[in-house]
């Protein structure tokens, strides 16, 4: 019984529709002389998971239906804005709403939201209570604009609901630079498809030389691939990239059931590590870079993915070893390798054909 308890947790835990999940809403902040203006976009999976504007059940949101509920979706998330100018609540209105989709496709809804002012603020704080009613793991990409100018770009998250943007060209660089930290260390401990790569990886076991070459190398190539798609010097589509992620696992767990040696697996660590960096750089896009201390940013999400990955891959060899040892090595090697291939598969005909295998 315990055994079928915790197949069933891996199972949940593995699932195509939670691999790579991270939920992100945008909130853009516009100050001018004369007014304020808010605008907070949500995407269609929210607005189907939280607000109900799938009234059909299809799994999609129709035009008709985002009319519908617009008005809704518009008073639920007002009642959780709260906004400070200099230090006094603002009184904001709702000024109107539209659908758009994002470069990748994405359907957002945006919502806006004005006050009146007499003069350009000198602080704006913004707190977002409505951020818990979007799940735990749900960010909101916050950024504040001085006359169409970007300024400053903050996190917000189910701990950090509120902020205070200091309107002026300082830029608190480092406190930006720890956010970019912590989404990468979240990234990795919520990719679970990064997380089977790497289990596939290291589960045949080896000698501990030969683990720090398979680290290293995946380490330098997705930091090349990441920083290039990034910038923009090389973007690939993105189905292509998650399909490409999705084969890599299913070729390393179909590889682990006739390899012996690992000597030369850094090899194949760092191919497929450049297509795992394109998929960083895709949530980086989700999540927006800012322009006033891009290549920091860019960096600690770098660095954060990193320390995520050395935490992972020390809690997994421990655990390689000891399989390793065991008269019971094939085994183990075959029935994890097994089920990683299952849910690689999974993922990649979910990619290819752009299927969902659970409900959004």
């Amino acid at each position: 019984m315990t055994s079928r308890l915790y197949l069933g947790v891996l199972l949940l835990w593995l699932s195509p529709a939670w691999a790579h999940q991270i939920h992100t809403s945008y909130s853009t902040v516009i100050t001018r002389p004369d007014t304020l203006k808010l605008m907070v976009a949500i995407d269609e999976s929210d607005l189907i998971r939280f607000f109900g504007l799938d009234t059909n059940q299809d799994g999609y949101i129709w035009r008709d239906e985002a009319l519908q509920g617009t008005a809704s979706v518009s008073g639920r998330l007002k009642a959780g804005i709260k906004v400070e100018i200099d230090g006094r609540e603002a009184a904001l209105q709702e000024f109107g709403s539209e659908l758009g989709n994002d470069r990748d496709g994405n359907l957002f809804l945006y919502l806006y939201y004005v006050t009146p002012v007499d003069r350009l603020p000198l602080t704006v704080d913004l707190e977002l209570s409505f951020i818990p009613e979007l799940g735990d793991n749900h960010k909101n990409l916050a950024k504040v604009l001085i006359a169409d100018k970007p300024l400053q770009q903050v996190v917000f998250s189910r701990e950090e609901l509120k902020h205070r943007f200091v309107v002026s060209e300082r830029v608190d660089l480092l406190g930006q630079v720890w956010q970019f930290i912590i989404l990468g260390i979240e990234h990795i401990f919520l990719g679970y498809d990064h997380i089977c790569f790497l289990l596939a990886l290291i589960i045949v076991g080896g000698r501990l030389v030969n683990l720090i070459k398979i680290v290293t190398a995946f380490t330098i190539a997705h930091s090349i691939t990441l920083i290039l798609a990034a910038l923009e010097v090389v973007v690939l589509p993105s189905r292509l990239i998650e399909s490409g992620i999705a084969l890599s696992i299913v070729y390393v767990a179909v590889e682990n059931f006739w390899l012996h040696r690992t000597d030369y697996r850094w090899v194949l660590s760092f191919g497929f590590g450049l297509v795992h960096g394109f998929g960083f750089a895709n949530v980086l896009r989700e999540l927006g870079l800012p322009t006033t201390g891009l290549v920091a940013s860019l960096l600690a999400f770098n660095v954060g993915v990193e320390i995520g990955q050395l935490c992972i891959a020390a809690l997994l060899f421990p655990l390689a070893l000891l399989a390793a040892r065991s008269v019971y090595r094939n085994q183990v090697v075959w029935g994890v390798s097994g089920v990683i291939l299952v849910f690689g598969l999974g993922w990649l005909i979910e990619r290819v054909f752009a299927l969902s295998f659970m409900p959004i």
